[in-house]
């Protein structure tokens, strides 16, 4: 059994949230919890009381009353139905402000143009008064849709804050999304208000979204109002407006809070829609106790406004923490201006997408000690773990796995518990999750299928005229009835520790035995001179799979001199059965706009299918480097 990276020591597991909040419990429940284990095996046997435990110790704000934590009533072959705290009404906006000081920093930003702001917990509080004014002169009302083209800022934190506040459900793209895929987006949910940039900086370049302005115009006729964020129609407001008291409209517990998006690789993306109460429970529950973010810390994820993980991020506020923006390339003028405002903002909670942290193992930081990073988006490399490790030596490295669809992780992090390279620490509290094999029978140190068992209060209310449920029934209750099927392969061990495989959809199959990208990853991405691969398999027409790998090199370095080192490699570390069949030096690996390496399109370019059928390039943040697979394959034929 290998040695943990990190060990908590006794002074950060007793001043955790997670600690405190297991004394509440069991003072509740007159019951005595020895190790995390016990504590999660209770909160999953007993939900209702779990889930009121965690209302009761955040002294959730609502009115009017609720009889059932959990109505289980209309239940049957899914969790679609489930009812969570009938009866009452909250704000999450409220919940948001309801602890504020008002010369303490909310927020700190900073970007690439070295615009560094602290934002009081006054001003933030004036500006969205302003805004919430000017909406509801324009008519705004509970159950409106506003979206924003917006960027990571301080504005775009108001902006949705008064939306919330009204009781209107916030959508929002980032502007490097394209215009058909924005389009595509908000076309379905017919909104009212749109909030953008016209203008924006990344990456050291100036963008324009004017042409994209025409085309909503054109194709979404629902938005009566737009605001160019920033231009004179946005210093209007705030020169019309002045501040007034806060007030906030109390929504049922089950009413939408935003509208996210899954990937759509391929045909319309679909519209995930989520609840308030459901949101802000979750989030309590992730943020606090999973992450331990306390009051006073200063919080930060690098996300675009594009990825649920912005979502997240801005719950940070809940915990009393002050949120963090940085907006902008986090690789701009080599890293420097990211890490300059880390240590700048001294973040205590420092988050990012895995493939950023695999990618700056030779990255200088000193001068700088978080408390916690968090990694998500893709699993973590064993060798990315070890690396951060180096890098901060007291750091609390979590691993997070959930997703858009819940708008949270579902696997998460544990002050009680050591870290391991390569594994996620535990299953998050009231989260049912097993791993089941083809026969939907529960394993352990077994890989299988990631499976909810039980519902979760910030599972999707619904998809956006989604008739019938039938495509949210159709996502994740079509494989295995009565349960959560997530697509991910995964093992749970004997520690409770889960290890990633993949996707299930992009697992590789080798003479009927499973084999987990991520374990192919763990290995190459690891070699010196690889700067990131990608790996598919396909079937020919015998029906025979072939395993390709696509390897992202570093400059003068050929595949010549490292394929026999990955042979080697993946015979030593897993198996004969890991090794690849064919082998292609890439100059780019495909990726989302939220940071997902595309592997299924590039199976299907390489199953035959045309380009157009595979992926919407407007999802991508680097769709040129399709052409180069296309033409790898061509070539084969």
């Amino acid at each position: 059994m290998s040695a943990p990276l990190w060990i908590p020591s006794q002074e950060y597991t007793q001043s955790s949230i997670l600690y405190y909040f297991q004394h509440f419990v069991e003072q509740k429940t007159n019951k005595k919890f020895l190790a995390y284990d016990d504590l999660y095996s209770w909160s999953i046997e007993n939900l209702s009381i779990f889930w009121e435990a965690v209302y009761d110790y955040f002294e959730i704000t609502y009115s009017g009353g609720y009889q059932k934590v959990l109505d289980r009533d209309n239940i049957s072959t899914d969790f679609i139905q489930a009812k969570w705290f009938e009866g009452i009404s909250l704000s999450y906006a409220e919940h948001i402000f309801r602890n504020k000081q008002s010369e303490k920093i909310a927020l700190k930003y900073a970007d690439e143009k070295l615009k560094y702001r602290e934002v009081t917990w006054r001003e933030l509080e004036d500006m969205v008064s302003v805004i919430q004014q000017f909406l509801q002169e324009k008519g705004v009302q509970k159950g409106d849709r506003i979206v924003g083209i917006l960027n990571n800022t301080v504005e775009t934190i108001a902006i949705f804050l008064a939306v919330n506040s009204l009781g209107a459900i916030w959508s929002c793209c980032s502007p490097d999304f394209g215009d058909k895929s924005i389009i595509e987006r908000f076309a379905q949910i017919e909104p009212k208000v749109l909030f953008l940039e016209t203008e924006y900086q990344y990456n050291g370049k100036s963008f324009s979204k004017q042409e994209t302005l025409a085309q909503i115009r054109k194709h979404i006729p629902s938005i009566a109002t737009v605001v160019p964020v920033y231009e004179e129609d946005w210093e209007v407001i705030f020169s019309t407006y002045t501040p007034q008291t806060l007030t906030f409209l109390r929504v049922p517990f089950s009413h939408p809070i935003w509208i996210l998006y899954s990937s759509g690789t391929t045909g319309k993306p679909k519209a995930i829609t989520h609840s308030t109460g459901g949101n802000l429970l979750e989030h309590y529950k992730a943020l606090a106790i999973h992450q331990n973010v306390q009051e006073g810390e200063n919080f930060l994820w690098y996300t675009t406004t594009g990825w649920m993980m912005w979502n997240y991020a801005l719950s940070s506020l809940l915990c009393g923490a002050t949120l963090c923006l940085f907006n902008g390339a986090i690789h701009y003028r080599d890293h420097k201006d990211f890490w300059e405002f880390v240590k700048l903002a001294k973040v205590h909670h420092l988050g990012g997408g895995a493939a950023y942290f695999s990618a700056i193992h030779d990255l200088e930081i000193g001068d700088y000690q978080p408390k916690v990073i968090g990694s998500t988006g893709s699993p973590l490399l064993a060798s990315t773990f070890e690396n951060l490790q180096q890098k901060f030596p007291d750091v609390h490295i979590i691993s997070l796995s959930g997703g858009t669809d819940v708008c949270s992780a579902f696997l998460s992090g544990c002050p009680y518990l050591p870290v391991y390279a390569g594994e996620i620490q535990c299953r998050a509290l009231g989260s049912d999750i097993v791993a089941v094999n083809d026969q939907g029978k529960e394993v352990y140190h077994e890989v299988g299928e990631l499976v909810i068992k039980q519902p979760m209060p910030s599972m999707p209310l619904y998809f956006w005229n989604d008739k019938d449920n039938e495509k949210y029934r159709e996502s994740y209750f079509s494989e295995r009835p009565g349960v959560w099927s997530h697509g991910d392969w995964i093992l749970i061990n004997d520690r409770g520790g889960i290890v990633m495989y993949g996707r299930s959809d992009a697992t590789l199959n080798r003479g009927g035995v499973r084999i987990g990208t991520a374990e192919i990853y763990n290995v190459v991405n690891a070699l010196e001179h690889v700067k990131d691969s990608l790996v598919i398999a396909t079937d020919n027409e015998k029906g025979e799979s072939r395993i390709t790998l696509f390897v992202q090199l570093e400059a003068n370095t050929s595949l010549g001199q490292i394929i026999e080192r990955i042979k080697s490699e993946l015979r030593k570390q897993y198996s004969p059965r890991h090794v690849p069949d064919d082998f292609y030096a890439v100059t780019d690996i495909p990726y989302t706009l939220s940071g997902k390496k595309l592997e299924i399109p590039i199976k299907k370019i390489f199953s035959g299918y045309p380009l157009e059928k595979t992926v919407s390039k407007d999802i991508m943040r680097n769709p040129e480097c399709l052409e180069e697979y296309v033409g790898i394959f061509n070539q084969k034929q």
